[in-house]
């Protein structure tokens, strides 16, 4: 019996012309509805961040002429009433299975806009509509070297290290980092789409103003086992109150994120 194929990142084929492809078309979506938009890296602890409330256009518009203005993250594509299904535009998709849960968010940052090295429990395809991405990634097997950190993030681990230093600066800032291969690296493009499998930890870092989007899923069996798990620590997070104080979720407008 053939054993399975552990997945690995690669290239995918999807028609992405219907998503938003500039930052003004994305201002048009809803230009006055209020978005977190991030400064710095929370995915790490060690590292000042902070948010700012605005409204999606102003910030667009911000963007253009600073492109440092600041980093719209993860921002739910239904929130700005827009209907979109990865199965529907993705051929490798649509062959592999019947059905898939999927949740669909919106990036939108101008250069050196990072997220932090990071892992998640779910397939994803990142989708890049507009400027340029650099992403790097590694096995799950390279967990031990990565500096995992305590930050809650659901369905998510966050690790310590930057990705994007030089593979001798990451061993001398970060010496477990010793013996671990260096990353698989992508640089995306408008029009590229990247499968990333769960479990892989990525960083990834925009060239220029860009605009993304990424498509979580699950199939049937995920959503009993990862997801009923994602659902438990969501009521524990949200309802109870348990991680606040070192998530990167209900950090306050203005805040700055230290490890503690």
């Amino acid at each position: 019996m053939a054993s399975k194929t552990t997945p690995t990142p690669h290239l995918v084929a999807v028609d992405a012309s219907a998503l938003p492809q500039t930052p003004e078309a994305v201002a048009l979506l809803k230009p006055d509805k209020r978005v977190c938009v991030s400064h710095g890296c929370e995915e790490r602890c060690a590292v000042p961040s902070r948010t700012e409330d605005v409204t999606l256009g102003d910030f667009c518009a911000t963007l253009r002429n600073d492109p440092r203005a600041g980093y719209l993250k993860q921002c739910p594509l239904e929130d700005l009433s827009v209907s979109w299904s990865l199965r529907a535009h993705a051929p490798f998709l649509r062959e592999t299975t019947s059905w898939v849960q999927e949740t669909a968010f919106l990036w939108v940052g101008g250069a050196d806009a990072t997220t932090g090295l990071h892992s998640d429990d779910e397939d994803n395809v990142l989708i890049v509509t507009h400027g340029s991405k650099h992403v790097l990634l590694y096995p799950p097997a390279a967990r031990r070297h990565l500096d995992p950190n305590p930050r809650y993030d659901n369905g998510t681990e966050c690790c310590e290290i930057d990705a994007f230093l030089s593979e001798a600066e990451k061993v001398r800032q970060y010496p477990p980092y010793a013996g671990c291969a260096p990353p698989l690296s992508f640089v995306l493009r408008a029009g590229d789409a990247l499968f990333i499998p769960r479990d892989w930890f990525h960083a990834v870092r925009s060239l220029d103003v860009s605009v993304s989007v990424n498509v979580f899923y699950s199939t049937l069996a995920d959503l009993a086992t990862r997801g009923a798990h994602r659902a438990l620590t969501d009521f524990a997070h949200n309802r109870l109150g348990l991680w606040r104080a070192n998530c990167v979720c209900h950090r306050p407008s203005g805040s700055i994120g230290m490890r503690p």
